[in-house]
């Protein structure tokens, strides 16, 4: 397991030195209260945070908090690779974090959105988690990437999830919580991603939007639920005019050209209904 990764770099930070980052240089850089810290060497830094504020908060018996808020309970395990730049590199390429506006990354909002009254997480534990990871994605902005290659994340894995062969048993609580409208998506829309194969894959080579993210099933439809609300792919003015709709369904009952070919042979189509289902929710949901 990738976590045995964090406990050995543990023992670099207690006597080691940790592997170089960057070219060695050393960089003055402003800390998110808007003083400047002192110079850090990035030829260190940056994976050194990993090694004394990361790692621990990676271990498989502390909870954590993404586990609180999401569904099927995302955890940052899933995204630690052979060594601290890759992981970087892996959370950077999925979107995850942002080198341009570290403030701004999208883990930090999953940290910030654990709930402090749940049996296992209070405040300390979600402040200790956010401050630890907006530290290190600061160095990493301030330094630079330390890794480079292809599919920093690993291969994609297109395995099934285990609840699309369930989809219709889940239990649709019925309000707008985050972790409802990600549920619905999963269920209503990535579990019929089958049908827009392989063209619409992150994982496959075809002229067209690449849209359907692969990798783990609940990363993959937390991507794939961003990717189609920063596409413009839902109206949400006029939700059945969503492209995410008309897209699929046949020209004859609606629908718009479709290199693709029809998915949807109706509006009484099972997948349709879904998809539709989720959109009208989100639109709902969405001052």
């Amino acid at each position: 397991m990738r976590l045995a990764l964090a406990a050995a770099l543990v023992l670099v930070a207690c006597g080691g030195s940790a592997p170089a980052s960057t070219d060695g240089s050393t960089s003055t850089t402003t800390s998110s209260t808007g003083t400047t810290a002192a110079p850090i060497d990035c030829a260190v830094e940056p994976d050194a945070l990993f090694i004394k504020r990361i790692a621990p908060l990676l271990a498989t018996d502390r909870p954590k908090t993404c586990n609180t808020c999401h569904l099927s309970g995302v955890d940052m395990e899933m995204f630690v690779q052979d060594t601290p730049c890759q992981t970087m590199a892996c959370l950077d390429d999925r979107g995850l974090v942002d080198l341009t506006d570290p403030q701004a990354s999208l883990v930090l909002q999953w940290i910030s959105r654990a709930d402090p009254a749940s049996p296992l997480i209070d405040q300390s534990v979600i402040d200790e988690e956010y401050a630890a990871f907006l530290a290190w994605i600061e160095a990493t902005a301030e330094c630079g990437l330390c890794w480079s290659g292809d599919s920093p994340c690993g291969e994609p894995s297109g395995a099934k999830c285990e609840e699309d062969e369930a989809a219709s048993a889940w239990v649709d609580p019925g309000d707008c919580s985050p972790l409802t409208r990600e549920s619905m998506f999963r269920h209503k829309v990535y579990a019929w991603r089958d049908r827009c194969f392989p063209c619409h894959f992150d994982s496959h080579d075809f002229e067209a939007p690449k849209w359907i993210a692969t990798g783990s099933c609940e990363l993959g439809s937390l991507m794939t639920m961003r990717n189609v609300l920063e596409r413009g792919l839902v109206d949400f003015a006029a939700p059945d005019q969503s492209l995410l709709l008309l897209k699929p369904l046949a020209e004859s009952e609606g629908g718009v050209m479709h290199g693709g070919h029809t998915k949807f042979a109706d509006k009484s189509d099972e997948a349709y209904v879904d998809f539709l289902a989720w959109i009208s929710r989100e639109v709902a949901c969405t001052p």
